[in-house]
């Protein structure tokens, strides 16, 4: 009633009464012609049509993506994830200098990606201290990246650290791969390797700076993945030079190397993000669909391109990333314009009633309306730990800070953190519960914390106690070796 009455009121201070309550009341035999001068007092008054908020073309893109959006809800399914992935994955062909290296491993070890089954991840690298010290991050030891990495280096000097030996896939169920420069010519090697190793089942093969590589020797690197490969399953993404862009910030399409038109799928200057292909080559690792595909990825800027339309619909319905990948991949722009052409041409053969038509549809609009409700509480959950991590990277920072204007600290401050990072995960998990109204006990949650801190002292002190037993002189690095050694010089 009070909208009512503001709404008249504003009408009869401007002039316009096309949009009072009682003009929708009002019957007379004048109602057409004052239907008719209200409207042109409103285009008068307002500078355009309101019955036409839209123009034919703006009307057509909404069209078009509706049509879009219906075919993601009538052919989405769930994720068939491979049965074979096993416990044990390596990587190899990653520069622990590049973001790409400490990327991959989060991917794999995410706790979002439940996919993923793995409890050891192999680096397979060619300086080990180097990869020590560029692919242990901070955030390695709370996300219990530390308790599964470890490495391996090449057997011989100048092979590279691309091809692991056949002794160090012994034990490898998967394998991610990525090739730089866009060289196709090193695929041979792995197929055979991969052939080679009885234990690795798949391969996941990331060939990036792919600019100069034709349709031709794309096709060429299908076949020969496809006659080498009998006891393995393997994808091939091939993308063109790295950016930095974050994943997810652009839309992309997958396009099957045999679909490639022209003589190379990539402009000159044309890029895609680093951390979208790495996403995209870990997620078809699992995709059952994905097995045997060889895809070129491409950047969808052009937001009234069918890919963009896709990527927009499905990030709206709330798809995971594995699920859009997986889409991407079975169906895509070729399956939509496919169905596209199909329902051009053929006769509707549907014989449901009605009433079974608007049951199905409340049916998939349920099912589509779960799916982004639990996304959503993941988006949140994954929201809240962001702001958590970045409250507690203040609290040790501050820490930090406090602790050195009172004495010296032979840390950097990156060190420092990483030092008292679950005191200070514990801290802001206080303080952000706090902030949010809930019951906080601080003194018994602290006791207990406490407790917990020591206790998981003396387990690590108890494992590397048991790992210096175990140890033997002839272990330790050359380097090493020529330390002064207090306990075997007593022992001598």
């Amino acid at each position: 009633m009070k909208l009512s009455i503001a709404i008249a009121l504003i009408a009869s201070l401007t002039g316009v009464t096309a949009f009072t309550v009682s003009n929708f009341h009002h019957h007379s035999s004048t109602a057409t012609s004052t239907s008719a001068t209200q409207l042109q007092v409103g285009r008068d008054t307002l500078g355009f049509d309101t019955s036409k908020l839209y123009d034919e073309n703006e009307q057509k893109d909404i069209d078009a993506q509706e049509q879009v959006t219906e075919y993601i809800r009538e052919n989405v399914s769930k994720v068939s994830i491979r049965s074979d992935l096993g416990k044990h994955v390596l990587i190899s062909g990653f520069d622990p200098l590049d973001p790409s290296s400490m990327m991959v491993l989060d991917f794999l070890n995410s706790e979002d990606a439940k996919h993923f089954p793995f409890t050891k991840i192999v680096a397979h690298v060619e300086d080990l201290k180097l990869a020590k010290k560029r692919m242990i991050g901070r955030n390695a030891r709370y996300t219990g990246l530390l308790d599964k990495l470890d490495f391996t280096t090449p057997d011989k000097e100048d092979v590279g650290a691309l091809v692991p030996s056949a002794e160090q896939l012994a034990d490898i169920s998967s394998w991610v791969v990525h090739i730089g420069g866009g060289d196709m010519s090193k695929l041979g090697d792995i197929a055979d390797a991969a052939e080679g190793a009885a234990s690795v089942k798949n391969v996941a093969i990331l060939v990036s700076g792919a600019q100069v590589v034709g349709g031709d020797a794309l096709k060429e690197a299908q076949e020969l993945l496809k006659s080498k490969a009998t006891s393995f399953k393997y994808t091939l993404v091939v993308v063109p030079e790295w950016n930095n862009e974050p994943e997810a910030l652009c839309a992309y399409g997958l396009v099957n190397v045999t679909d490639v038109s022209g003589s190379a799928p990539f402009t000159a200057g044309e890029s895609f993000s680093r951390e979208e292909s790495l996403r995209i080559v870990t997620e078809c690792l699992a995709i059952e669909n994905a097995a045997g595909s060889c895809v070129v990825a491409k950047s969808a800027p052009d937001k009234k391109s069918v890919e963009n339309r896709m990527i927009q619909s499905m990030r709206e319905f709330g798809f995971t990333r594995i699920q859009e990948i997986e889409f991407m991949v079975s169906k895509g722009k070729k399956g939509y314009e496919a169905v596209v052409e199909e329902t051009q041409t053929m006769v509707p053969t549907d014989k449901r009633t009605p009433e079974e038509k608007a049951a199905a549809e409340a049916l998939k609009a349920k099912e589509m309306e779960e799916r982004r409700a639990k996304n959503m509480e993941a988006q949140a959950l994954q929201a809240k730990k962001e702001e958590q991590e970045e409250m507690a990277t203040n609290w040790a920072k501050r820490e930090y800070l406090r602790k050195s204007l009172k004495r010296n600290i032979p840390l950097k401050e990156e060190d420092f953190i990483e030092m008292v990072w679950d005191r200070a995960m514990f801290e802001a998990g206080l303080k952000q519960r706090t902030m949010e109204g809930l019951s906080v006990n601080e003194s018994e949650e602290r006791k207990a914390f406490k407790e917990a801190q020591n206790k998981k002292r003396a387990e690590n002190y108890k494992k590397e106690m048991e790992k210096f037993d175990d140890m033997h002189y002839e272990d330790l690095n050359p380097e090493e070796s020529k330390v002064f050694n207090p306990f075997l010089a007593r022992s001598e």
